[in-house]
Formats: structure tokens, sequence, C-alpha cells
């Protein structure tokens, strides 16, 4: 009788942990499809840096200048080649939602950028986009990426953003 009680409690547990398993497949498909649909619904561009340009171009009123400083993958390791993470240097009158810019009329954003299956996409800090790429990978929902940046981080590059020419 014990040894029936167990079995049944070992094969609830069992199940349990089956149940939770699918859940959280799904649960994680379910989230990252309807992110990137999100993100898509925004336009998909042939590489990171057009999409960083877009992103400039809806979010600052009279753009004098863009320099991307860099644009290459997120990951040391080369492991989610299709996570992208951009930074450009923006010189324009304002940003578009009347937010003030920056020092010397200059913003720097940085936002991420992953590769779907035909383009690239922005997809916001907050929506965990490391999170999305890795079930992208796992639901093949990634294009083949790139381990090495397009715009590498130059060396002669300031460790401030924006400096003006005298250096501040």
């Amino acid at each position: 009788m014990e040894g029936l009680r167990t079995t049944r409690i070992a094969l609830a547990i069992i199940l349990i942990v089956m149940a939770l398993s699918v859940l959280v497949l799904f649960a994680s498909w379910l989230y990252t499809s309807s992110q990137l649909a999100l993100a898509r619904s925004h336009g998909a561009f042939p590489t990171p840096e057009q999409a960083m340009q877009a992103k400039i171009d809806r979010g600052y009123i009279d753009v004098s200048r863009v320099d991307i400083l860099y644009a290459g993958p997120n990951s040391f390791d080369g492991s989610q080649p299709h996570v992208w993470y951009v930074i450009a240097e923006v010189r324009a009158a304002a940003r578009a939602g009347g937010s003030e810019l920056g020092s010397n009329g200059c913003d720097a954003p940085g936002s991420f950028f992953l590769q779907i299956k035909k383009g690239w996409v922005h997809v916001p800090e907050g929506a965990f986009p490391e999170v999305i790429g890795f079930w992208m990978k796992v639901f093949g929902l990634a294009g083949p990426g790139q381990s090495n940046p397009s715009i590498d981080w130059a060396p002669s590059q300031p460790a401030r953003f924006c400096l003006n020419q005298t250096g501040t």
C-alpha cells in the first residue's frame, strides 16, 4: 500500500513538472512572437544601422548629423549573433517628444535590434531583447546574424559622448 502511494506521488510530480514545462514553453513562444510582431509593425530593415537611422528619424526633429559609434552583437561570446546593440550620436534641434537633448544639442541613444528572417527590428530594452533573442533561437525565429560588429568601437573614440570641439 505504501509503495502504491509513493508511485502515485512520484507520477503526480512528474506530470506537474511536464505540465509546467509545456506552460513555460507556450508562454515563452507567445511572448516572443507577440513582441516580434509588435517590433515588425514598426518596420523591418536590411541592417541594424538602417533600423537605428529610422528610429532616429522618428525620434528627433531637424537632425543635422548622425554618427553610428558602434553596431555589433550584444553577446561577447558570439552566442547570440542575431541580437545587436547600436549606439549613435545624434545632433538635432529637439527630440520629437519635446524632452531636452543632452549637452551641445546632442544625444547618444543606444538600442537593441534583433534579426528576424526578413530583416532587423527594434526591440526596446524593457521588453527583454536578450531573453527574446534566446527564445528566437530555440523556436527557429532568428535570422543568421553576424558575430563581428559592422562598426566597431574605435580606440580613438572618447569615453564620453557628445563632446563639442573643445572636448567638453
